[in-house]
C-alpha cells in the first residue's frame, strides 16, 4: 500500500474502528498479571483474504517488530489467533507453571509450562526468550471463555487457534509491560493488514477490562500536525515548493493534509509512530520531493574552524613536560571509594558526589583529587624496579552549587616519586620546571609563590602550598607514614597536585 500510495496510484489510508463505542468483545485482566506482564491490547480483522505472499508477510511483519521495536520479545509480545476457532470473552491471567497445559504452535502434544520451557532450550529461535518469564512464579496466559489456551506470552501461541490460509477472522493480541509500546505495536499489525479485511482498512475494537479501568482497542484516532511553509523551506532548501506542492507530496507518503494560508494541517494515521514533530512531517516532504533534487550548496553560515581549547593544549604539553622529566602517564578510574578519598588520606570528609547505587563501595563517590588514584596504581607496580615516577592528568568532580547539576568538572595534574628515600626535591623540581616550560616566574608580581602547608596527607614541615596572588593552585610534598600505611605502600613518596583549570584560565585566557 505505501508504494501504491508514493506512486499515485492509491489515495491516503484512512482506517476505521468498528464497534468503537461498544465492543461486542473483551479481553478481561486479572489482578495476578500485575507483577508478571502486566498489559495486554488486542484487534479484530474480520474477513481477511490470505493468500501466500500477504501470509508469509503477516508472519515476517511479526518477527521483524519482535527483533526491533519489541525488543526482542522484552517490551512487547505479538500473538495472532484464528478468530472462528475460540471463543470470548477472554481471559489474561497467570497461573503456576505446572497448572498450565497445551499443545504449543507445531507440536501434537499436550505438554505443560515446565515441559514447553525445558523442550526449548534447545530451540534455536525461542531458547532466547525464555528468560523473559522462567524466573517468575507464575506465567502469564490467554484462555477463552471455553478455557482453551490461546498462548503463553512471550513464548509461544497454542495449535489450537493457529492462523492458516483458510482463515477469515484474525483475533491480534500483543501483551507487554509498555502499555504505550504495545498499543503502538497494535496499530502496526492492524494498520499493516486491515488492507487485505472486509471492509478495506477496517478493524473490530476490544474492551480491554482491568480491575481499575477499561480500555477500548486498538486506538485507531488519527493526530494532527502543524507546519508551516518558511519552515519546510528552510529544512529542505527548496523554496519554489509551495503549499499545494507539500499537500501532492505529503500523499505519496501516506498522509492527508490540508492548507490554511501558509499553515499545513496534517493528519497522521494510528501506524506513523514515528511522526512526533513538524521535522517529521518535513523530512517526509523532503523524501517524496526526493533528496537527490534538493540540490548541493554549501550551508549559508558563517564558516568556522575547529581548534583545540586552551585546557586541552596546556594539558598535552604538560603532558609531553612530564614525560621529558621521566615520569611514566597513568589513566585513574574517576569513581573511587569514601575511604581511599578522605580516610586513607588522613582527610576529614568533605562534599562529594555520592553514588546512590554504587556497584561495589570501591566505587561510591567520584573523586575530589587526583593523589589517592596514583598511590594504589603505585601499590599496583610496587614491584617495578625503584624509583618509580608516576603521573596523571584527569578530571575531579567538585560541588559547585552555583552550576546547573550543582557540581563540576576540575582538571587536575599529579605527579609521584617513590624511591628508598622522599627524593622532595625532585617534585620540587618538576613544578619548577612546568612552570618555567610556561613561563610563569616564581616571586613575581603575576608568578606563583610557595608557603608551608597545612594538607594532613603530608608530612609537618614537608609540604608546600603552592598559590598564584593569595590563591591556592595546588600542594606538593611528602605523604605521610599513616597514608603510606593505609595503602601498603612500604616505600616514602614524594607527591604534587595542580589545578590546570585555573593555570589555563589565568595564563592562557581559558573560558
Amino acid at each position: 500500500m505505501a508504494i501504491k500510495c508514493f506512486l499515485g496510484l492509491a489515495p491516503p489510508s484512512q482506517f476505521t474502528l468498528i464497534n468503537g463505542d461498544s465492543p461486542k468483545e473483551k479481553m478481561v485482566v486479572k489482578d495476578s498479571m500485575s507483577k508478571v506482564r502486566p498489559y495486554v491490547v488486542c484487534g479484530i480483522l474480520r474477513g481477511m483474504k490470505f493468500d501466500e505472499k500477504n501470509y508469509n508477510s503477516f508472519i515476517s511483519l511479526q518477527d521483524k517488530l519482535h527483533s526491533t521495536v519489541c525488543r526482542n520479545r522484552k517490551f512487547v509480545a505479538i500473538g495472532t489467533h484464528d478468530y472462528d476457532t475460540i471463543k470470548g470473552p477472554f481471559s489474561y491471567e497467570a497461573r503456576d507453571p505446572k497448572d498450565i497445559k497445551f499443545k504449543p504452535l507445531n507440536q501434537t502434544k499436550e505438554m505443560t509450562a515446565v515441559e514447553l520451557m525445558t523442550l526449548y532450550e534447545t530451540d534455536l529461535k525461542l531458547k532466547e526468550f525464555l528468560g523473559l518469564i522462567r524466573d517468575f512464579p507464575i506465567y502469564p496466559v490467554i484462555y477463552d471463555a471455553n478455557g482453551v489456551t490461546l498462548s503463553m506470552p512471550p513464548i509461544i501461541n497454542g495449535e489450537h487457534s493457529k492462523i492458516t490460509l483458510k482463515t477469515t477472522n484474525v483475533l491480534v493480541e500483543c501483551t507487554a509491560i509498555d502499555e504505550a509500546k504495545a498499543s503502538s505495536v497494535l496499530n502496526e499489525v492492524i494498520c499493516a493488514f486491515s488492507q487485505y479485511a472486509t471492509p478495506a482498512f477496517s478493524a473490530e475494537a476490544v474492551n480491554v477490562v482491568y480491575s481499575s479501568r477499561t480500555e477500548v482497542y486498538p486506538k485507531l484516532q488519527p493526530w494532527n500536525v502543524e507546519v508551516d511553509l518558511p519552515y519546510v523551506h528552510r529544512v529542505t532548501g527548496r523554496s519554489e515548493i509551495t503549499t499545494g506542492d507539500c499537500v501532492e507530496l505529503l500523499k505519496k507518503m501516506n498522509l492527508k493534509s490540508e492548507v490554511a494560508g501558509e499553515l499545513l494541517k496534517v493528519t497522521v494515521p494510528a501506524h506513523r509512530a514515528d511522526i512526533l514533530h513538524k521535522c517529521d512531517v518535513a523530512e517526509d516532504i523532503a523524501v517524496a520531493y526526493g533528496f537527490n533534487n534538493l540540490g548541493m550548496e554549501l550551508p549559508k553560515v558563517i564558516g568556522t574552524s575547529g581548534k583545540l581549547l586552551p585546557l586541552t593544549k596546556l594539558s598535552n604539553e604538560l603532558r609531553k613536560v612530564c614525560v621529558a622529566a621521566k615520569y611514566n602517564e597513568c589513566l585513574t578510574l574517576c569513581l573511587t571509594s569514601k575511604a581511599n578519598n578522605f580516610k586513607n588520606m588522613n582527610r576529614e570528609v568533605g562534599p562529594c558526589v555520592t553514588l546512590a547505587n554504587p556497584i561495589s563501595k570501591e566505587c561510591d563517590i567520584a573523586r575530589t583529587s587526583l593523589l589517592p588514584g596514583l598511590i594504589k596504581c603505585l601499590k599496583s607496580n610496587i614491584d617495578v624496579k625503584l624509583p618509580i615516577r608516576l603521573f596523571e592528568i584527569g578530571d575531579v568532580v567538585l560541588i559547585d552549587p552555583a552550576t546547573e547539576t550543582g557540581t563540576k568538572n576540575n582538571k587536575r595534574l599529579a605527579a609521584l616519586y617513590c624511591g628508598l628515600s622522599s627524593k622532595f626535591e625532585y617534585v620540587h623540581g618538576l613544578l619548577d620546571y612546568i612552570m618555567t616550560k610556561l613561563g610563569i616566574k616564581a616571586k613575581s608580581e603575576d608568578g606563583y609563590k610557595l608557603k608551608i602547608g597545612s594538607d594532613p596527607a603530608f608530612v609537618n614541615n614537608a609540604q608546600i602550598e603552592i598559590l598564584h596572588k593569595d590563591k591556592s593552585i595546588g600542594v606538593m610534598g611528602i605523604i605521610h607514614p599513616t597514608v603510606l600505611a593505609a595503602f601498603e605502600v612500604p616505600y616514602p613518596i614524594s607527591m604534587l597536585e595542580l589545578d590546570l583549570d585555573y593555570l589555563a584560565k589565568v595564563f592562557f585566557h581559558s573560558e
